[in-house]
């Protein structure tokens, strides 16, 4: 009790003084952890009881976090919108503007956050469809709504969909399956609602 007390009390003086000394909060955490870890006061039996699937999950959601955010600080997302520019020049904006949709939605499958997919495609695929002549409030507005209907495409989609996948109530593949089935309904859903988008975005 004695050393939780004193490690809880050295965390939160670290959380306030923070700023002062340039400390990376995760970093207090985890000296925090590691104390109580190295003391023996929490053993990783305990986190494994305590988190179950879901740590792992969060470990994963890590790691592929990382390499995503390393996909786009080396250039792959805008040499990937300039592959599709290429690809689609010429056709008419109708069937750009479904197609960038299908892609910007299938592509979260390589993304464990709608953040970062948002950051890295974003305006990656609205400046390629604007380019098409496509107009410019529909698919910014397009995009927008799949950035929020894609996050159950997967267990990693979203960083809320861990609790789900830890909870262990529904298994991975169930998630994959129905994730899928929601996603394309929402996608049919609102290119259907393409006119209306139209018309409100007019106003």
């Amino acid at each position: 009790e004695w050393i939780m007390g004193i490690t809880f009390i050295g965390m939160i003086l670290l959380w306030a003084f923070s700023p002062v000394f340039n400390i990376n909060l995760a970093i207090v955490a985890f000296l925090g952890l590691s104390i109580l870890i190295l003391a023996n006061v929490y053993t990783l039996e305990d986190i494994r009881q305590g988190a179950g699937d879901a740590l792992e999950t969060y470990v994963w959601f890590a790691i592929l976090y990382m390499m995503s955010t390393a996909l786009n600080d080396m250039g792959f997302m805008k040499t990937l919108g300039a592959q599709i520019a290429t690809l689609i020049s010429g056709y008419h904006w109708v069937p750009v503007y479904i197609l960038l949709t299908v892609l910007y939605i299938l592509i979260h499958y390589l993304f464990v956050s709608q953040t970062a997919h948002l950051l890295a495609l974003y305006a990656v695929f609205l400046q390629v469809a604007v380019n098409a002549g496509v107009p410019a409030a529909l698919m910014a507005f397009m995009l927008s709504f799949a950035t929020n209907y894609f996050a159950v495409v997967s267990p990693q989609a979203s960083s809320s969909n861990v609790l789900f996948a830890g909870s262990g109530f529904l298994p991975t593949d169930d998630i994959y399956k129905q994730g899928a089935v929601v996603t394309v309904l929402n996608t049919a859903i609102f290119l259907l609602a393409t006119p209306w988008i139209l018309w409100a975005s007019s106003i």
